[in-house]
């Protein structure tokens, strides 16, 4: 939903990465893209719709908007995340993924490019997040949701 302004979150995360030696791949939630919409770098890889669940086994972080099935995604993969949360519920999604430790809520759903970049390298040079994200991944492996309905329900 909140991926009509791409200048929002997208473009800043492009040219954060845009110098440095790594693959950049943006989905934009089944959002056509035309032409002049943003400045693809050379490294970068942009897509009106990426499987997540293909892709983040093979990601070593997530710049995101908050949506909740995306962070959640992430997180079942042990992938940590970097948050620009600015409207619906993603600020307070945003507020959990900090307070869990698995990556930085950049406060703000229109980040600068430098402070992508900067959250970006603090997130990937510390060890702590990718840590907590694969300790949660690990959680959420062995949670069993439907034996905890059955049990609610039989004791109810």
């Amino acid at each position: 939903m909140a991926n009509h302004d791409l200048t929002d979150l997208v473009q800043p995360t492009l040219d954060a990465r845009a110098d440095e030696d790594v693959l950049v791949v943006a989905g934009l939630s089944g959002r056509k893209i035309a032409p002049g919409d943003l400045r693809v770098p050379s490294n970068a890889r942009v897509e009106s719709f990426i499987p997540f669940d293909a892709l983040l086994p093979l990601a070593d972080i997530l710049v995101t908007n908050g949506g909740y099935s995306g962070v959640q995604l992430a997180l079942r993969h042990g992938v940590p995340l970097v948050v620009a949360g600015g409207s619906e519920d993603k600020p307070a999604v945003a507020a959990r993924v900090a307070d869990f430790g698995v990556g930085v809520d950049l406060r703000t759903g229109r980040p600068e490019t430098a402070a992508v970049g900067q959250t970006v390298r603090q997130v990937l040079d510390e060890p702590a997040f990718r840590r907590r994200a694969q300790d949660l991944s690990a959680e959420y492996r062995s949670a069993d949701p439907v034996r905890a309905v059955l049990d609610i329900v039989d004791g109810a």
